[in-house]
């Protein structure tokens, strides 16, 4: 067990942190505003402190060592949730309402947004709720690093430091235009798209998620079409030029009569969708009741799907 005998101060984590991402003291030094043997100083403090060592050095270039990148992760994480909350209590002083960030796959964001809308109308007064989308390797590592508070995305593979709440599943399906052979069908078999030109998403986990299906039944992505937003891949489809293929959540609220929307079987395919926070961190009051309400009006979603 690592005994600190003196206290760790933001100022060394950020030390870390800075020649971490340089790779090199001078640039470190000169980002912190410090010289060089003060940078130094601080990186052997903070080595002698954990007892081990941050760095291997050589005479041309310096890099983390194992251990080294596993309290990267944790002085990152700190040194954002520190620098969240001096902002936020600038904002709370002046506003009197605490931020909670709050993050969202982008096929969850109308659902997740409509939740933030409910809970606006009822804590607005004490509560401004920011709220970005990205994907879900982007999400889970802005969760792990403290630039969100918790977020709605896939339930990744390592859960051990997550607090994770199951809110439904979410299943693949296809997009076909209504003059398609198949725009009359009820649900969908892969086999049955042998042949046709599938534009899916080029970013984020669908294709991995796809790719075994796909694959078993001799089926690829459009290489002609790439598109990475769903009002792209609804153009291509309404087209008529390929069919798509993507997560029902994304069609929860379209309303195109030109489009037809059939689930994909033999295999069903179907992702976790989780609602997720570190679960190590302490928090304010606020976030912990938003977290809590949050979980319980997105579970009631459930039968929407």
């Amino acid at each position: 067990m690592i005994k600190l005998n003196q206290k760790v101060t933001l100022r060394h984590l950020q030390a870390l942190a800075t020649l971490a991402a340089t790779n090199s003291f001078s640039r470190a030094a000169d980002e912190l505003a410090v010289t060089q043997p003060a940078l130094s100083a601080s990186i052997k403090q903070l080595e002698n402190q954990l007892g081990i060592r941050l760095f291997d050095r050589t005479t041309h270039q310096i890099s983390l060592t194992t251990q080294g990148a596993v309290v990267l992760e944790y002085a990152r994480h700190l040194l954002n949730t520190a620098a969240n909350t001096f902002g936020d209590i600038e904002h709370a002083i002046g506003t009197g309402r605490h931020r909670i960030r709050i993050g969202a796959i982008p096929s969850a964001v109308t659902l997740t947004a409509a939740v933030i809308a409910r809970y606006n109308r009822e804590h607005a007064e004490h509560v401004e709720i920011l709220l970005q989308d990205m994907p879900n390797d982007a999400l889970l590592a802005a969760l792990h690093s403290g630039k969100l508070d918790f977020c709605v995305g896939i339930k990744p593979t390592d859960v051990t430091s997550l607090d994770t709440v199951a809110l439904f599943e979410d299943e693949l399906v296809l997009i076909v235009p209504r003059n398609h052979p198949l725009s009359g069908a009820k649900e969908v078999q892969w086999r049955q798209m042998t042949g046709e030109e599938i534009v899916m998403f080029t970013q984020g986990s669908i294709w991995e998620f796809a790719s075994a299906a796909m694959m078993q039944h001799g089926l690829a992505a459009s290489r002609r079409y790439q598109v990475v937003h769903s009002e792209s891949l609804y153009g291509v489809v309404r087209a008529g030029i390929a069919i798509g293929v993507m997560p029902s959540l994304y069609t929860s609220y379209l309303r195109d009569d030109s489009l037809h929307v059939a689930p994909l079987r033999q295999p069903t395919l179907k992702r976790k969708v989780v609602l997720m926070r570190r679960n190590e961190v302490s928090r304010s009051h606020w976030t912990d009741h938003c977290f809590k309400e949050m979980r319980n009006d997105l579970k009631e979603a459930n039968h929407w799907f």
